[in-house]
């Protein structure tokens, strides 16, 4: 089975320009910076607990890391995605969690990242995909987590992930914007229970202003991934886009995909780039 089969047509490209490929994905290079893109990685032992495959299949993103020359602690964004996940995020989480403690994640940087229910077509409960990013030399690159001004950080109710990343050379801003659905500004609860479009617009609300806080707009988005709990919520993701012209839709691809909350219709992913100046 090759990595294209067991993972989501996720829209993301890689920065600069592709120097060689790995066994799940790609690296790439520009003036300022190293950047790798793997996707398709699963668990050793898919017969483990859930819990157990989500920590190996951290150790097998980490050892492909190394083979294309990089380390966690480059790690700007993952992608996790979880075969029934509703019945066993809570697993997801511990397992998680207990990795990160374990690399010092949580004193330096957390990860953006993205968790959907998603059958890769592998007996795995877990597959797995991250970009890293790193410096050619001291200052020409870093990356930072962004708050979102409109939800709580998702490290307030035991989800290690960073609403937003954003990475920075002195060429271009990339703002890195996590799985992002419908949650009550004041709390962690899912906000419009049952009403897809108000979701959507809650979403979109909280993405936007997301990149607002960073000088960018909706209308800077390079790639987006739309996750649909049903089918027939594609009708009313277009009508947002018809009604919202400055989003660039035709960069935004639409699949259905179990969110990760019972409650939850419509999640989405994004970023967007801005060029400083050429190299």
């Amino acid at each position: 089975m090759t990595a294209e089969a067991r993972f989501p047509p996720i829209s993301f490209a890689l920065p600069g320009t592709v120097t060689r490929t790995t066994r799940f994905g790609a690296v790439s290079e520009d003036a300022w910076g190293m950047y790798a893109l793997l996707t398709g990685v699963l668990p050793p032992d898919a017969s483990a607990t859930p819990g157990e495959q989500v920590s190996s299949c951290f150790g097998a993103v980490e050892a492909a890391l190394a083979e294309a020359g990089f380390a966690f602690e480059d790690v700007v964004r993952t992608w996790l995605y979880g075969d029934g996940i509703l019945d066993w995020y809570s697993e997801l989480n511990r397992a998680r969690d207990a990795f990160f403690r374990a690399r010092g994640v949580y004193d330096r940087y957390v990860p953006a990242s993205t968790g959907i229910g998603w059958r890769s077509g592998a007996d795995a409960k877990i597959v797995m995909g991250v970009f890293a990013a790193r410096a050619k030399a001291p200052g020409t690159l870093a990356f930072r987590a962004i708050p979102s001004p409109l939800q709580c950080p998702a490290l307030a109710y035991g989800s290690s992930f960073s609403r937003a990343a954003e990475v920075v050379t002195p060429g271009w801003r990339r703002v890195v914007v996590s799985g992002t659905a419908s949650l009550d500004p004041a709390s962690h609860d899912v906000a419009h229970v049952g009403d897809v479009a108000a979701q959507i617009a809650c979403t979109m609300r909280a993405v936007s202003a997301i990149y607002e806080s960073r000088g960018l707009s909706l209308a800077d988005v390079s790639g987006a991934l739309v996750y649909l709990k049903r089918e027939a919520y594609r009708a009313d993701w277009e009508a947002w886009c018809a009604a919202h012209p400055e989003f660039p839709g035709a960069r935004a691809r639409a699949i259905v995909a179990d969110v990760c909350r019972n409650d939850w219709l419509f999640e989405i992913e994004s970023d967007a780039m801005r060029i400083v100046s050429e190299a």
